[in-house]
């Protein structure tokens, strides 16, 4: 790659990139950040998560006001307002499918309905997942999970990982024709978003947005959820953990999350090059 191509947007992955299993941020990244921040380079998150849920993040890591995107790239709002810029929404069919679908194999159904996080059941992944993302959820038996003012924004559905590859090569033919979107975020997460959605897609829009060109920018990730924003950015850097059709994609290689990967990423490629030009221009 070429160091000399100057980085003007630093986009971040949040879980399994910059955030621990347990949902903290590193004093170490929160720091790395504000240094690349310093050089006048703009720092946003690109997340599967729901806008409340990274808000907290966003507020950590000081990213002042820029734009966030949320929900796999079915949503961009101007942060910290949460002004909306774009929003895409499954279809109604397509959504009654897929939820109709995973209740029947009796698969966690995450249902997102405005700003607002419906579960099909109670139980320990649920419960979990609220804790870790900040967020309360709202239980809705049988068929009130399909009772709502707009269709949903995304569904996330959690099981065991060979439960969602299964029933993905089931529920994969069912969709063809409705204008929806597999993948996995993580091994037990399994997500579906309108056709053409993605974080890829998303960070295009916002990149004519603020005038900056793809090789201007530099991404990390570490699922197949971030592979589209990987392969358009100008510096695609992979988690040392992600699966290997990530890494393989990606134009770098960093270290693992537990080795705080983020970081020396960031010092690796961004601003140890960046120190090195400013050295030649004094």
């Amino acid at each position: 790659m070429d160091n000399q191509i100057p980085i003007k947007l630093l986009v971040l992955d949040l879980d399994g990139t910059v955030l621990r299993p347990d949902g903290s941020l590193s004093n170490t990244l929160a720091l790395t950040v504000s240094e690349v921040r310093s050089h006048g380079i703009m720092v946003m998150l690109a997340t599967g998560r729901m806008t409340r849920s990274a808000e907290v993040y966003w507020m950590q890591l000081g990213l002042g006001a820029g734009p966030l995107i949320a929900y796999n790239g079915s949503m961009v709002v101007e942060m910290p307002t949460q002004n909306p810029w774009f929003a895409w929404h499954l279809s109604d069919k397509l959504a009654k499918l897929v939820i109709q679908e995973a209740m029947k194999a009796d698969i966690l159904t995450q249902v997102y309905v405005g700003n607002e996080l419906w579960l099909s059941k109670e139980d320990e992944r649920a419960e979990h997942y609220i804790r870790a993302n900040h967020i309360p959820g709202d239980v809705k038996f049988g068929d009130s999970i399909l009772e709502w003012p707009l269709p949903p924004i995304k569904i996330l559905l959690q099981d065991e990982p060979d439960k969602l590859d299964q029933f993905r090569t089931y529920l994969s033919p069912r969709m063809l024709g409705l204008q929806g979107r597999l993948f996995k975020s993580q091994a037990d997460y399994l997500e579906i978003v309108p056709a053409g959605v993605g974080k890829g897609p998303a960070l295009t829009k916002v990149a004519e947005r603020l005038n900056i060109k793809h090789h201007n920018i530099m991404a990390i990730g570490d699922a197949e959820n971030d592979l589209d924003m990987l392969k358009m950015v100008g510096l695609g850097v992979a988690m040392g953990q992600a699966p290997d059709f990530v890494r393989q994609a990606a134009d770098v290689v960093t270290r693992s999350l537990e080795e705080d990967g983020a970081v020396y990423a960031i010092h690796r490629w961004l601003l140890d090059p960046l120190q090195g030009l400013n050295k030649m221009n004094h």
